[in-house]
Parts: C-alpha cells; structure tokens; sequence
C-alpha cells in the first residue's frame, strides 16, 4: 500500500513494535484508525507518543465539550489554510452529530450561536500576527493545549503529506478517499484523564506551561517541546540562531513568501544552509517545503535518518509554535488583569 507520506518510510501498523505499537494501539481503540498524520511521525516514536498524548489530554477528555475543542481545532486548520486538516475536522463535526455546523463552516458562514462562533474566531485569531482574540471561556489547559498542539500538528501535516491527500469521511460506513485513509472511532465521554501519560515514561519531561494548572495536557505539551526541540542538535549553533531569528521575526506565523529566507541563509555557509531552511520552513511555510530540500539536507551527512528528519521538521514546527503560546498567555494574562 502507498505510505502518502513523504520525505520518510513511516512504521505500518503492522510492523509496529514497542513505543510505536502501543501509541497506535491506544490512538485505534480511542481516536481513529492509524492514518497518514499519525504514521508521518512514526519514525520518531517521543515524536509520535509526545504528539497523540496532547492530542488525548487537551482534546478528547476533560471538561469542555470535544464538539468545542473540535472547533478550536478546525478554526486553527483553517486560519494555517491546511486542507487535510480542515476537512478531517469538518468530518469530525458531522460524525459527532453536526453536520449543519459543519456545513455553515464549511461555506463561510458567520455561526448563529455566538458562544460558538467566538470560539471558532478565537481559534482563527491564534494564526494571526499580533496579539490574538481573548479566550472565551474555560477550562484553559484544554483549549490552549487543543490550539497549540493543531498548530504543530498543520505544520507537519502540510510539510509531510502531498498536498491533494484528503482524509474522506472518516465514517466507517463509507468508501475510503484512499487505502489507509482514517476511520472515526466513537468518542467517549467517560474516558479517565492522564491514561496516555504513561507512553511518555523516560522521554524529557520539560518545563510544565502555567496555563496548564497542572492538567495533564500541560504535562503532554511539555514533553512535545522538550522531545521536539532535541531536533536542534542537528543544527550548528550558528545555523539554530538563523532558525530562531527568522521564525521569531514573523511572530511564527505562516509566511507564502519563502524567497524572502534567502538573505538570513546567506549568512551561512552553503552546507549549514539546507538544514537551517528545512527548519524554517518547517515553522513557517511547511506547504512550501520540497522533496529536494529535504533531500539537500539529508545528503550533506550519510547518517541522517528517518528519525533526523522528523526531529528536524519538529523542531522549526515547535520553534514557531512556542511563540504562539506566547501570545496566547500574554493576551490571556492581560485580558485577566483587566476583568
């Protein structure tokens, strides 16, 4: 079967073993099947763990609604303009038994519950430069964690999978878009909180974000960051400045004109230039990210591996994020001091 993957050979479910096999064990029996955005990050199993736990403890358990948390996350698919990722969630909508809102979002219709179609604007404002919408409500910890995690999530899938990959339905009862393609599984409310916590034994633990408050999304993003900014390594420090200069100059957000990184490379020397521009793209316009690219960069060094690239493409993913959660907590801290 075809991986719809690229730039590395991802881990079939049925070759799994270890870390990997028991992420995908818990992904299938509690999200979906094992579809191409969850194999793109098998190769790099803290990636892959680190990845499906924030995905568990933000958006599929807690207190807030997971139709609220859908949204968040199909606001921000939007916003990164990430096909694959929009419709996946447009299909989540009519699985969870809303498919007039998902049709209504889908042809850019303003939503008639305001409490909703705040939410949904929230999560759009998070991909815009400058200071984003305030948070309409709580719990934080999932919210903020559901946002974040998309934004990675967008920037991998759009630098990962080909560009006209659709997921379909997602319901089972239909004809895949492809072989592989992603099944809905039922979600349940009753799920316990933190269960997916155990598949990052031993993996960097990092620093636990405040608007986290000790959820266990807090402690899942966290590893996130640790295990994805172990990708840096790859980098001389020379070129990991250059990554962080230009990503921190467009606030992270998504940027079209990648001819503009040209000048900031310049100042490398020609072998530092394809790993340092693979990250930037990475966090800035993953869309725009080649196969040659990719592969310039792997050839300037016989043992970069699967596993190097996953981290590498984490690592300018994550670079951005983590000013968007800057903002995110700046905007929200502001918005508390003056209420």
């Amino acid at each position: 079967m075809p991986t719809y993957v690229r730039h590395v050979t991802p881990v079939a479910p049925a070759q799994a073993t270890g870390l990997v096999a028991r992420v995908y064990e818990q992904i299938n029996a509690e999200s979906s099947s094992i579809g191409p955005a969850v194999r793109m990050t098998s190769p790099a199993p803290e990636i892959l763990a680190a990845g499906w736990s924030l995905t568990r403890e933000a958006q599929l358990v807690g207190t807030a609604p997971v139709l609220d948390k859908t949204l968040v996350a199909l606001g921000v698919s939007q916003a990164n303009r990430c096909n694959y990722d929009t419709l996946a969630w447009l299909g989540a909508l009519r699985l969870l038994g809303r498919p007039d809102l998902a049709d209504v979002i889908d042809r850019g219709e303003p939503l008639a519950d305001p409490r909703l179609a705040a939410l949904l604007d929230w999560a759009r404002s998070t991909a815009t430069p400058g200071a984003p919408a305030t948070l309409p409500g709580e719990p934080v910890a999932e919210y903020f964690g559901t946002a974040l995690l998309s934004h990675f999530i967008n920037r991998m899938v759009l630098a990962m999978l080909p560009a006209d990959l659709t997921p379909g339905t997602l319901n089972p009862d239909d004809a895949p878009a492809f072989e592989g393609a992603p099944v809905f599984r039922r979600w349940q409310t009753d799920r316990a909180p933190g269960a997916s916590l155990a598949l990052l034994a031993g993996l960097p633990e990092g620093q636990l974000p405040e608007w986290a408050d000790g959820a266990p999304a807090g402690r899942a993003y966290a590893t996130l960051a640790a295990v994805a900014r172990q990708g840096a390594g790859l980098l001389t420090p020379a070129a990991r400045d250059v990554v962080s200069s230009v990503i921190s100059a467009h606030r992270s957000r998504h940027t079209t004109d990648s001819d503009q990184l040209d000048e900031p490379l310049s100042t490398l020397p020609e072998q530092e230039q394809t790993g340092a521009r693979v990250a930037i793209l990475a966090g800035l316009a993953p869309d725009a990210l080649t196969d040659g690219q990719v592969a310039a960069w792997r050839a300037t060094d016989r043992r970069y591996s699967d596993h190097c690239t996953v981290h590498l493409l984490a690592y300018g993913a994550m670079t951005a994020v983590s000013h968007i959660e800057t903002d995110l907590v700046e905007t929200y801290t502001t918005g508390a001091k003056n209420a």
